[in-house]
């Protein structure tokens, strides 16, 4: 049986080496690429071995494609860009949160995806809550934005998907945002530091921000179910702005918790924790992967 995947792990990467010298066109090439690296990932029985086919990438020179990821999200990935990179390799994106996340995004409920990005997070909320259901994603980054409206729209989830393009802060205000270098958009920030990590970033501008409260109230819902967060440090002033949210609905909530993101914009895991606690919530799993917490209401506010 070992021989038999070793054999087949060999003749994909005589096909991976077949699609750089012959198929000319960029996008079938990209897509082909992509296609038969999720099955190297998914067979390879040696874990050190999965990642070899990225030294391929510059014999492909992949390209921006559109992929239906599956039944009901359709999205258009950049593989040069981190996030949509892992979606085109494994067709996933932080499996582990989404899975602990599903269970409390009902037919009919509300999702809040707040650094809603490219829209992974907010398309698979969509298909579960469906038609009756409601998805709000915040995301305040120009070019994002753009990406995620058309997703959205390449989706079908237009009439579920109510899209805030403003930062979610704990006052309504004006706010200076760093857009992050194309190799990952996702760390674009309200903090100049979180959003250069790699040493600059691709611009700034003032953008709107708003308390989630409010917006949550304009939206009209009569639930929240859920609320992912992941906004590069401004996790603990999103929570601030969503005292009404949490008190009066009591959603399952998931947060990115990176100390050092945190303390860049004033704050920390043990101040967020705290304040979590005190609002009646508390950790049930510290870090689904990597860096987010899943937290529980267990009391009245």
């Amino acid at each position: 049986m070992k021989r038999k995947r070793i054999g087949r792990l060999v003749t994909y990467g005589l096909v991976f080496a077949g699609i750089a010298l012959v198929v000319e066109s960029p996008v079938l090439r990209t897509k082909a690429y992509y296609a038969l690296f999720r099955i190297w990932y998914r067979d390879c029985p040696i874990t050190a071995l999965k990642p070899l086919p990225f030294h391929l990438r510059r014999a492909i020179r992949p390209v921006p494609v559109w992929r239906q990821v599956e039944p009901g999200v359709t999205m258009w990935l950049d593989p040069y860009d981190f996030v949509s990179l892992n979606i085109l390799a494994t067709g996933e994106w932080e499996p582990e949160t989404w899975h602990a996340l599903q269970p409390h995004i009902p037919a009919g409920g509300t999702f809040i995806d707040v650094g809603a990005h490219i829209g992974w997070y907010s398309l698979k909320a969509a298909k579960a809550v469906g038609p009756k259901g409601r998805v709000i994603a915040v995301e305040p980054n120009h070019e994002t934005l753009l990406k995620l409206r058309d997703n959205i729209q390449a989706s079908g989830a237009g009439a579920v998907v109510v899209v805030a393009p403003v930062a979610c802060s704990d006052s309504e205000t004006t706010l200076t945002f760093y857009a992050a270098l194309r190799s990952n958009t996702g760390q674009s920030s309200l903090s100049l530091a979180n959003a250069s990590v790699q040493g600059r970033v691709a611009a700034s501008y003032p953008v709107r921000a708003r308390r989630l409260d409010d917006i949550v109230r304009e939206a009209g819902v009569t639930r929240v179910d859920a609320l992912k967060i992941d906004a590069e440090g401004a996790e603990f002033l999103v929570l601030k702005g969503a005292v009404e949210t949490l008190g009066r609905y009591r959603p399952v909530v998931s947060v990115e918790l990176i100390d050092a993101q945190l303390q860049s914009m004033g704050s920390s895991v043990r101040e967020l924790m705290a304040f979590m606690q005190s609002h009646g919530y508390v950790a049930k799993q510290q870090f689904i992967d990597e860096a987010n917490a899943e937290f529980v209401p267990v009391t009245a506010p």
